[in-house]
């Protein structure tokens, strides 16, 4: 009797044993794998950091990295187009999940694009996408309506000027080796040109808001007669601003010799100046759902090897909320629509610089 008690223990003990052993083993395992599990790192290779606009967009892609536990690296290439080519066959070499850029010259970008095919490396573009190679996710913003609705503003204040659309307008259009500066000057011309009494003044002043400041105040100093002005983007638009400070030509909406003042983009600064009576519009482009977008595509879809749907794309918490993949021979586009913000709707809570300036705490350096 005493030796079958002896023997029933020694079996509950070994069995013990083994299952503390089977759980030592599992937890072992387990430990293991996490360390060894690659974490998902996403490449974003930025052309500069050298305004308000570009900073938010780093800003956007690094917290929705971030958000998703991911590692999150950047380099920036300062607007040259053979840097950030070089930056880019750099984070290839490192085989990162993915790379995302914003194109400085959508062309030359071509090469460096098919390399991350073929080493594939799902490649991704924001903002100003590239004309060539294949693209897992292009979220782009529709730069030719936004030109369209800018022009749209300044015929609307010009016939509550004059009556009908007539008057000299200035456009300080962007660098044309950029896909979205070029779609803008297009959309734009498309309106302007449709009413024969404007007298339209176009200037290539290559995004450089001091090139936009002379190049505007020659033409106020010359004693041409401007009624309205308009900059591709807002940080060469601080180059209007500037001229017309300086040629004492700063009035708002409200007094004479107000000249209109359209811009795209809506940053913080020129959506005040639409409160105080200075702008009269500005086109937004939410430069915080580049980064949302892309980031939530890559997981949901492209980790797991399933075709991003083409459709409607419901974004919420933005104020236009409704965009559209569509699907093109170079892979998934997604558009982010322009829309108006004047001093109707100028202090919505869902307007991008709001999210910027208040929450995120990115204050505009004026």
């Amino acid at each position: 009797m005493m030796i079958k008690k002896i023997v029933t223990l020694l079996g509950i003990v070994l069995m013990l044993v083994v299952s503390c052993s089977r759980e030592s083993e599992k937890l072992f395992n387990e430990t293991t794998d996490a360390i060894n599990e690659k974490p998902i790192v996403i490449a974003f290779a930025h052309k500069s950091v050298n305004s308000y606009f570009y900073t938010i967009m780093n800003e956007s892609v690094k917290r929705s990295v971030e958000e998703k536990g991911w590692v999150f690296e950047t380099s920036v290439a300062d607007y040259d187009p053979i840097r950030q080519n070089q930056q880019i066959i750099n984070f290839i070499r490192q085989s990162p999940d993915a790379i995302i850029t914003t194109a400085i010259d959508s062309i030359a970008i071509e090469e460096v694009i098919i390399r991350g095919n073929e080493a594939n490396i799902p490649m991704c573009t924001i903002d100003t996408n590239a004309t060539g190679g294949k693209l897992a996710i292009d979220v782009s913003f529709d730069n030719y309506k936004a030109g369209q609705l800018a022009a749209e503003v300044i015929i609307d204040r010009l016939t509550e000027k004059y009556g009908r659309p007539k008057g000299k307008v200035f456009n300080a259009y962007g660098e044309l080796t950029s896909n979205a500066w070029r779609l803008r000057k297009e959309g734009f011309e498309d309106i302007i040109h449709q009413y024969p009494d404007i007298e339209y003044i176009a200037k290539a002043t290559e995004g450089r808001p001091e090139l936009v400041k002379e190049t505007l105040t020659q033409l106020l100093t010359e004693g041409t007669q401007i009624d309205a002005v308009h900059a591709p983007s807002e940080h060469p638009g601080r180059g209007l601003v500037e001229a017309l400070q300086g040629a004492d030509q700063w009035y708002p909406f409200w007094e004479e010799g107000h000249i209109i003042l359209v811009t795209i983009d809506a940053e913080p600064y020129f959506v005040n100046l639409i409160n105080k009576g200075y702008a009269d519009a500005a086109i937004a482009q939410d430069v915080i759902a580049y980064g949302q977008i892309t980031i939530d595509l890559l997981d949901e879809y492209v980790f797991e090897n399933k075709e991003i749907p083409v459709g409607p794309y419901f974004v919420q918490g933005t104020y236009w909320e409704n965009s559209y993949i569509s699907r093109t021979k170079d892979g998934a586009k997604v558009t982010i629509p322009p829309y108006i913000i004047n001093a109707d709707n100028s202090n919505d809570n869902r307007h991008w610089a709001y999210t910027a300036e208040k929450l995120w705490g990115f204050q505009y350096n004026q």
